[in-house]
């Protein structure tokens, strides 16, 4: 799971959906145009859009510098190549395109985030691989949990966090867009250690479930319906997934808890350029979850506008709404507006409770051919807001 560069806060978040990719938190815009022309060259260079002359494939990715007090200077890169594995048609139309997408990150003290997404469609798309792998040392602010935590940090800790995660999928259904209907397997195995913490602080007590690390290890199934017209930046279809995993020491684990995942999108053309996207994402979970694995608000694909991981919990409810419209030649405007919770139980949820935010973001098209594109978004909370470079829309 590709996530963000290190920072004064946040933490490593939950992948509901691998097309969403790496991204960048706090970039200058300039890089927006860097990407895109990288873009733009690297397709040139690795091949044609025809597929008489070879496979559709190409890059994005760009540099990136920032600065934090807690990393000092950081700097790295990002990427997603993608490319065809198959065809089912002459074109080349009809089939899904693969991806492997990367990020890594050294600051001036010495500390390192790196990771690998991956996203294969074999035999015309009957057969889904899709995980990554990861390898992480960066301090991270810890809030506390629960849905109406502090401005400030509780604590600081360091964790080194390593691991991989796969789901595989067969498609069992067509239909007239998208996959269809698929169903799995998918696992995860995430080791943790936290390297530090604030003396006398919240972690070292030792109440907060993970605060001593620990293996989160998780195997259980996948169901889902594809209907989208294109999985990088949708105009019509629909995206109905569950994911029901079970972790437990049956199978090396640390912790026994069961999470269950549904994210259900909906999009409505209005014309031939301009769509209403909808998402709802749902998280429940059963038993002691650590919390650096809890479902967390904030980030650039839910809630923008909030800090990644200042409000956390077992579960989680977050409604989002874009209406996305071209501007001009490449270039298109994303309105946007969430509202979620997090809790502990599912009784626990309040509409006093809700969170809500509101933004707009950049849209340029990279990739013409594949609706391949990066992002920059301006998210404003209720007393916070952020501002986001990404590949790839949100939802």
């Amino acid at each position: 799971m590709i996530e963000q560069p290190p920072s004064s806060a946040g933490s490593p978040s939950e992948t509901h959906s691998r097309a969403r990719g790496p991204y960048l938190k706090w970039i200058a815009a300039p890089l927006l145009l860097l990407a895109a022309s990288g873009a733009a060259s690297a397709q040139t260079e690795t091949g044609s859009s025809d597929s008489s002359t070879g496979p559709r494939r190409g890059v994005v990715g760009a540099p990136f510098v920032k600065y934090a007090p807690e990393t000092g200077l950081a700097g790295g890169v990002v990427a997603l190549y993608y490319f065809h594995l198959t065809s089912d048609s002459a074109d080349g139309s009809a089939d899904r395109p693969s991806s492997i997408s990367g990020g890594a990150t050294y600051t001036q003290k010495k500390q390192i985030s790196t990771g690998i997404d991956y996203d294969f469609y074999f035999a015309s798309g009957v057969y889904h691989l899709s995980g990554g792998f990861d390898y992480k040392k960066i301090p991270f602010d810890f809030y506390g949990v629960g849905n109406r935590n502090p401005t400030d940090p509780v604590d600081s800790y360091t964790p080194l966090w390593r691991g991989g995660d796969a789901e595989f999928t067969r498609n069992f259904l067509r239909t007239s867009l998208g996959e269809g209907l698929n169903a799995g397997i998918g696992m995860e195995f995430r080791w943790d250690d936290i390297l530090s913490s604030l003396q006398g602080k919240v972690l070292q007590s030792g109440t907060v479930a993970g605060s001593k690390g620990g293996l989160s290890a998780g195997m259980g199934m996948v169901l889902n319906l594809d209907t989208r017209d294109n999985i990088y930046s949708t105009h019509e279809g629909e995206f109905c997934d569950f994911k029901a995993t079970f972790y437990g020491r049956a199978i090396g684990g640390s912790f026994n808890f069961n999470r269950y995942t549904l994210d259900l999108r909906k999009f409505i053309p209005l014309s031939d350029t301009h769509t209403i996207a909808f998402q709802t994402l749902e998280v429940l979970v059963k038993g002691v979850e650590p919390f650096y694995t809890m479902a967390e608000l904030g980030g650039d694909s839910n809630l923008r506008g909030y800090f990644q991981g200042r409000q956390r919990n077992i579960d989680m409810s977050v409604l989002q709404a874009e209406y996305r419209l071209p501007l001009l030649w490449r270039f298109g405007l994303a309105l946007f507006a969430d509202a979620g919770e997090v809790a502990g139980a599912l009784d626990a949820f309040r509409f006093s409770g809700i969170h809500y935010s509101a933004g707009a973001g950049i849209r340029f098209v990279v990739i013409p051919e594949e609706h391949l594109g990066v992002r920059l978004d301006y998210g404003i909370g209720s007393d916070s807001s952020e501002l986001y470079f990404s590949i790839l829309e949100a939802f």
